[in-house]
């Protein structure tokens, strides 16, 4: 019996944070362009915390790459 492993909710695939990062903003968009970001302030404050998050992931990763290559240029000039 084959199975699907990637299974597909919703059209809504989450693999890295910018697929977060994409889905809040898309999210929040609604809200304020339906006029409801005072009703959903909670809701979309908690969203706007996890896309910084989402955010903070991917400058970390950029940081530690930059890291790696200051590092082995180092290395080579000693």
């Amino acid at each position: 019996m084959s199975e699907n492993k990637n299974i597909k909710r919703r059209g809504i695939t989450l693999k890295t944070p910018e697929d977060a990062r994409r889905i809040i903003r898309r999210i929040v968009d609604r809200a304020f362009s339906e006029g409801q970001e005072l009703e959903a302030a909670g809701r979309i404050s908690q969203l706007m915390s996890c896309w910084l998050r989402a955010w903070e992931i991917d400058k970390i990763s950029d940081i530690e790459k930059r890291v790696e290559i200051l590092e082995t240029q180092l290395v080579k000039k000693k």
